[in-house]
């Protein structure tokens, strides 16, 4: 893909992403939210709006385009053919309607399966980030730079607890600086992104959850794989790392040792 060409599909999304200014404090002040699979599995009129309002957008600006997204039945798409959006409308929804913080909007656009641009819209705080393929990355236009390497003893690390075996967490407790957790595999990836944290550990993520995370890592020097140490597959997800160079090799050490880190 040319470069001018990528720039004005930049360009466009960065409009519509504007569009929400608008539209997300009327959604909230009148939420609704339902459950799916239990009542831990929330969605709200947020998410689905804002989904159905990009999935207008692309029809109008792009309508090659497919959209890969977590509120919509997705047998017609082929992720890895073709110009595909691959969409978050809110990830971290528990933190949406019991905070009214700590969410985001996650876009990742892929060209036959491979990373072109991303986003990680951190709406209550009013900072995009953006990576662009062979271009860097940005918060609000602003350059990112690399993170510092970090051994895992100087680096706090994320993780959901409730899903890992005591002699698992034991260790990376023992190991680690410190633990920290913020529910939404968008922003707690982007700690590590800004250098913050040392690794984001994720054991059930799905591809919306991880869709911009990978040209983020690429275009900043991380390392993101499955817990295998495997390349992740973007379209199928799975558990997965995305950590400092540093620290990666022996955070996998520690999930893979004694059986593994799943609870029996």
């Amino acid at each position: 893909m040319k470069v001018e060409q990528l720039k004005d599909i930049d360009n466009a999304i960065n409009k519509w992403f504007a569009t929400l200014d608008d539209i997300i404090p009327k959604l909230i002040e009148e939420m609704v939210t339902s459950t799916k699979k239990n009542r831990f599995d929330l969605v709200t009129n947020v998410d689905k709006t804002i989904q159905q309002n990009f999935e207008q957008y692309l029809a109008e600006h792009f309508p090659e385009h497919q959209l890969f997204a977590e509120e919509k039945s997705n047998a017609d798409v082929q992720p890895k053919e073709g110009h595909v959006w691959v969409m978050d409308p809110i990830d971290g929804t528990t933190n949406l309607v019991k905070q009214q913080d700590d969410y985001c909007i996650i876009l990742g656009y892929f060209v036959d399966g491979e990373p072109m641009l991303s986003y990680i819209y951190d709406y209550p705080k009013g900072e995009l980030y953006k990576a662009v393929k062979d271009n860097g990355a940005y918060v609000n236009s602003e350059p990112l730079t690399p993170p510092e390497k970090l051994n895992l003893e100087d680096a706090i690390i994320s993780f959901n607890a409730l899903v890992l075996n005591d002699a698992t967490l034991h260790q990376l407790f023992d190991s680690a600086f410190s633990f920290r957790f913020i529910g939404s595999c968008g922003l707690d990836s982007l700690r590590v992104i800004k250098g913050q944290f040392g690794a984001h550990i994720n054991t059930n993520p799905k591809p919306w959850d991880i869709a911009a995370q990978f040209l983020f890592a690429k275009e900043l020097g991380l390392k993101m794989t499955t817990l295998n140490n495997e390349p992740l597959d973007f379209s199928t997800a799975g558990p997965f790392i995305i950590s400092n160079t540093a620290c990666h090799e022996h955070i996998l050490e520690i999930m893979n040792s004694d059986g593994g880190y799943a609870k029996s």
